[in-house]
């Protein structure tokens, strides 16, 4: 019987070993992994909001336990040999039959963030929400750079919460290669109406530290001020490990439709992994991952497809479900505004809706749409 030797215990290397011990309640299964707790990254933005929500974590010893595993938490890895699916670690070399990198990403920070030493914050851990949640107690006001999914979805949280919010995004909307102009616009008008002040193509020109507070000279001739920054601009692929190994790296890690890497018996899924080409930070892909990999790893003749999967934003005061057009296939948004909302499709050039938008009570039609849309592998 062929062990798994999985490298990351984020989100997707936790649910992984969960998903091979239901399938296989025999097969040895080793996780290592920095964190010594998992936690559900999707909670990040209300743990920063009103409610304070506390974030679900799990003691990954006791899951080990659990899912008769071994679990190697507070590790850190030094290097991989893709020969004989093996990892040199800060605490000795593991080694298996199969070897699954689950490295994650790390969110970006703007190159102005060493100008402004203890100003500039961006979300990557359990640990770093909980201190930026103590911190946000004794702040006003506050610069969010970005204004793609984290960075809407916090500026309504934070302004829930009593706080002066400022966006700052250099593409000419929210959400900028998701959504059409309309739905663009409408986003903005209801986060306005929250009191978040948006600048649209802008970028931070320069950036000085005056006292305890950041002051920001825009691109577009503006200066904003605020007591903390938080960049919201985006995720890397984790791909170092990799392509030090020698796999063929691109964007991510390059992996087929059985999770495949360039190299015998090694695979990749979640953020550090670009399927065929595509790369898809999302919860809902990694769901989808998971469940071919570890029949693949069982010895079940599998291959991923990716259903429709509709993003529900987290903005109560504009709800959103977005199902994102495969990148790259060529159509045109069809939008129509109704009273209480905004329904918009995308169409592609074979006349197939491949893609929509829906906000406020039009949220309720996802899934009927979805259902019309193909799978991405499929187009």
């Amino acid at each position: 019987m062929e062990s798994v030797l999985i490298l990351g215990n984020g989100q997707a290397g936790i649910a992984l070993a969960r998903e091979i011990r239901k399938l296989d309640p025999r097969r040895p299964i080793t996780l290592l992994g920095r964190d010594a707790y998992g936690f559900n990254r999707s909670e990040f933005v209300q743990a920063l909001g009103p409610s304070q929500k506390t974030l679900s974590t799990e003691d990954l010893l006791a899951l080990g336990e659990q899912l008769r595993i071994d679990m190697v938490p507070n590790c850190t890895a030094q290097s991989i040999r893709v020969a004989d699916c093996s990892v040199q670690t800060d605490h000795g070399e593991y080694q298996a039959d199969k070897l699954v990198l689950a490295l994650g990403s790390s969110p970006m920070l703007p190159s102005f963030a060493r100008d402004l030493p203890g100003l500039v914050a961006a979300v990557t851990h359990a640990s770093v929400v909980n201190k930026l949640r103590a911190r946000l107690a004794s702040v006003k006001d506050l610069i969010i750079i970005g204004a793609g999914q984290s960075g809407c979805e916090l500026a309504n949280t934070l302004a829930d919460a009593g706080k002066n919010v400022t966006v700052i995004e250099q593409h000419a909307g929210p959400l900028f290669e998701l959504m059409p102009l309309d739905a663009r616009r409408y986003l903005v008008e209801q986060l306005e109406e929250r009191g978040v002040k948006f600048h649209f193509n802008a970028r931070c020109a320069s950036a000085s530290k005056v006292g305890h507070r950041a002051q920001l000279a825009l691109t577009n001739g503006k200066h904003v001020e605020g007591d903390l920054v938080i960049a919201c601009i985006g995720v890397v692929p984790n791909t170092k490990l990799a392509s030090d190994a020698g796999l063929k790296v691109r964007k991510g890690i390059m992996v087929d439709r059985k999770l495949a890497t360039s190299a015998p018996d090694v695979y990749a899924l979640g953020d550090c992994a670009e399927i065929n080409g595509v790369w898809l930070p999302y919860s809902q892909a990694i769901h989808h991952e998971v469940a071919a990999l570890a029949r693949v790893l069982v010895g079940q003749n599998t291959q991923l497809n990716f259903p429709p999967m509709p993003l529900k934003l987290n903005i109560p005061c504009c709800p959103t479900v977005i199902a994102q057009p495969r990148p790259g296939l060529t159509g045109q948004w069809e939008t129509l505004m109704v009273e209480h909302g905004l329904n918009a499709s995308f169409i592609s050039e074979r006349g197939q809706l491949s893609g929509f938008v829906l906000m406020g009570e039009e949220t309720a039609e996802a899934p009927f749409l979805q259902d019309e849309i193909p799978n991405w592998m499929n187009l």
